[in-house]
């Protein structure tokens, strides 16, 4: 998919190991871009590791052309688990591995493995 991305905001966060970055997508005559997308362009710009980035939203508008958001990197798998809720974390995975952790996690069966093996890839 044909998007530009323009970061528009870096802030730093040494206390929690974070670093939020502040983006815009332009996609002009196309549909918006999935998470995963937008994750691998903007990992790639800012040389980031791409297993402790999260994409904390995407902001779009009816009939807009362009959307913002936010993603956060971590600096280590311990303070991205302690910081971010279950849904993002989820929701900044694959599909398959999406779909499985929550099959296991409506059955009451470990799911926890999954996250890992996702981010020790």
């Amino acid at each position: 998919m044909s998007f530009e991305i323009e970061i528009t905001s870096e802030k730093k966060h040494p206390l929690i190991d974070r670093t939020e970055y502040g983006f815009k997508i332009g996609y002009f005559g196309k549909g918006t871009p999935n998470r995963l997308e937008v994750k691998k362009k903007i990992v790639a710009l800012k040389n980031l590791d791409e297993k402790l980035t999260i994409i904390k939203n995407i902001e779009t508008h009816f009939g807009g052309t362009d959307a913002i958001g936010s993603i956060y990197s971590y600096g280590s798998q311990k303070e991205l688990e302690f910081f971010e809720p279950f849904h993002i974390r989820v929701r900044n995975l694959s599909l398959e591995k999406r779909s499985e952790i929550i099959q296991l996690r409506k059955k009451k069966e470990p799911y926890k493995h999954l996250f890992i093996q996702e981010y020790n890839k």
